[in-house]
């Protein structure tokens, strides 16, 4: 009777041993599982899969037309698959450098966001003219420049409309097409600094905070010239000029013919 009862917890011990093996194998199986699901159920190369190449990235959030420092910046490791064309590999040929364009943190640094030298007068907009054009200012209201919703960067169509004179009833022209707003008011696009690999862009920015000026009594044109004695003139004369705004990125020159009153007021009555 003794010998049965010392045998009782020998028996329940052997089989608890049992179980725990027994549920050790099962949880080793799964795990072997799920590493196979997530593989593909395929060999993954360690050697591969851990690839990276080395970025310069912004530490914080930079502004447009900054000197960068090096605290700015950081050097991370990142796929190659995620590294953006040109990137830089290390600080020394970025430190010095003014940015061409807000950073955002984590960003990479690229030869075509930072420029050959800060520019000391972001205010002045005659940086911001392309080659060969001319700034040129003229006569807006919230109705005529597009609401009040014009910011400087938009590109528009200029319509002259010429009101009804002797015999000649009210027409309208379109005068230019594609032109680019420099400024409206005193909101003005920000000049970029050179791109040091030359690439050929934008001359100009619109602020981060740039804010509409439906109240503006002026805006500023790029224009060549010829079109701005051209501007001149039309205005001199009276005629009301009118904008229309283009679709960000359509500079297509459309045939446009004018418009006249006539044709409808001939039209009869239905």
């Amino acid at each position: 009777m003794a010998q049965a009862i010392a045998a009782a917890p020998q028996g329940r011990n052997r089989t608890m041993v049992l179980a725990a093996l027994l549920f050790a194998a099962i949880a080793a199986v799964l795990v072997y599982a799920a590493l196979q699901s997530q593989g593909g159920g395929g060999t993954s190369d360690p050697v591969m899969s851990a690839e990276t190449t080395a970025a310069v990235v912004a530490a914080r959030s930079v502004p447009a037309n900054t000197i960068l420092t090096a605290g700015m910046l950081e050097v991370r490791q990142v796929p190659p698959s995620s590294q953006l064309d040109g990137v830089f590999a290390s600080t020394a040929g970025v430190v010095g450098l003014p940015t061409r364009y807000p950073l955002e943190a984590g960003e990479q640094v690229t030869p075509r966001k930072v420029g050959l030298n800060r520019i000391d007068d972001e205010n002045d907009v005659a940086l911001v003219l392309p080659a060969g054009m001319r700034g040129f200012g003229v006569e807006v209201r919230e109705v005529t420049g597009v609401g009040g919703l014009l910011l400087p960067g938009h590109f528009v169509d200029v319509i002259a409309v010429f009101a009804e004179r002797n015999d000649e009833s009210s027409r309208s022209i379109m005068l230019l097409q594609d032109v680019e707003i420099l400024a409206v008011g005193q909101e003005a696009q920000l000049p970029v600094p050179a791109s040091g690999d030359g690439e050929a862009g934008l001359t100009g920015r619109r602020a981060d905070d740039a804010e509409r000026q439906p109240d503006a009594s002026s805006a500023t044109l790029a224009v060549t010239p010829q079109d701005a004695q051209l501007l001149a003139l039309v205005q001199q004369s009276g005629a009301a000029l009118w904008f229309s705004l283009r679709p960000v990125g359509d500079h297509e020159i459309v045939p446009a013919e004018e418009a006249s009153l006539e044709p409808l007021l001939a039209q009869p009555l239905p």
